[in-house]
């Protein structure tokens, strides 16, 4: 509760300003050790940012009133500087997160030293159904990783992307992470985003089933089970018109709360509204344009309104519903 008001506070002294992302998505870099089958961010090379550069931008989105950060990829922890990254997010005051396969760090505990949570990708319970489509030898690594981050004391969620041969592991890997004291994210698998690779999407879960999912995690949340977001996000993504449609856009200026309450950066510098966005927005760097430009630049978009239960959730967070800030305090 000291610290739901401690972010509470924080959140009250910096929302009138110009500019105050409290949330970052930050990408360190797109390489991964795994090949996912619906996955294709490792094809995609790109610049990337140095230690100097991402601890200036650290200080920089501390002083604009960023609360939490989460680093991901590609798989982050390959970043031979990854500690020093966390280390630094942690001395500027922000809470550090980490969605990660878990691999490396199981094999080196001290990469959660910095971390306040990690987000372990693991699709299935039944380890050849997880490893047939991220690798042999990545289930074992993510219950590794789970349980150590654990044992170090940070909060532990479950990533599950749900398909078409996932999607009988939902109830059980609900019940495993409730069991073991952690929340569960599921989504279900998309296809038509760049960084998704549509040679897999015979994945896709129908649109029938995939209504029928979220509806259902809206059901397990209002029973009181261990999910990560409330109940309105999940029936809001249940009633989407179409799943092939990841965002659209709008006829003017957005009312989204993506650029303005929370932004994505990029590994090479890069600063989006949030990593789903559509419409004709053309990102500004904070390298070549400046931090303050590039952050504010993310303001001015046309995307309107998107599917994923996730960004449902910080819609609602930042618009003060009270079923989300509950979740807040929960995770907290």
């Amino acid at each position: 509760m000291k610290q739901a008001i401690g972010m509470a506070a924080h959140f009250l002294r910096f929302r009138f300003q110009e500019v105050h992302p409290f949330e970052v998505q930050a990408v360190l870099l797109n390489a991964c050790n795994l090949k996912c089958d619906y996955c294709r961010c490792p094809d995609m090379p790109t610049a990337l940012m140095t230690t100097a550069e991402w601890a200036d931008t650290l200080k920089n989105l501390a002083r604009v009133g960023t609360l939490r950060i989460k680093f991901q990829g590609g798989e982050p922890t390959l970043r031979k500087d990854f500690r020093e990254i966390t280390a630094e997010a942690r001395r500027a005051g922000l809470v550090t997160a980490v969605v990660t396969n878990g691999t490396l760090i199981a094999k080196r505990p001290e990469l959660v030293d910095h971390l306040d949570e990690v987000v372990v990708s693991l699709d299935a319970l039944t380890e050849a159904n997880h490893d047939r489509y991220r690798g042999k030898g990545s289930h074992g690594a993510a219950m590794e990783t789970l349980a150590l981050s654990a044992a170090r004391g940070c909060r532990v969620y479950v990533n599950m992307v749900v398909h078409r041969d996932t999607l009988s592991e939902l109830e059980p890997m609900l019940a495993f992470c409730e069991a073991q004291g952690y929340r569960l994210n599921a989504q279900a698998v998309m296809f038509g985003h760049e960084y998704q690779d549509s040679t897999a999407v015979s994945l896709r879960l129908s649109e029938a089933l995939e209504r029928e999912m979220y509806h259902q995690l809206a059901a397990w949340k209002k029973a009181g089970r261990a999910l990560m977001f409330a109940a309105a996000s999940y029936e809001r993504t249940a009633r989407w018109p179409d799943f092939r449609v990841l965002a659209t856009p709008t006829a003017g200026p957005s009312s989204c709360m993506a650029g303005k309450f929370y932004i994505h950066i990029d590994a090479n510098g890069d600063v989006h509204p949030c990593g789903l966005h559509t419409g004709t927005f053309v990102a500004k760097n904070i390298l070549r344009d400046g931090f303050d430009a590039a952050v504010r630049h993310t303001r001015q978009h046309d995307c309107g309104d998107c599917s994923l239960a996730y960004l449902n959730e910080r819609k609602a967070v930042f618009g003060l519903k009270p079923a989300a800030l509950l979740e807040v305090v929960r995770r907290a």
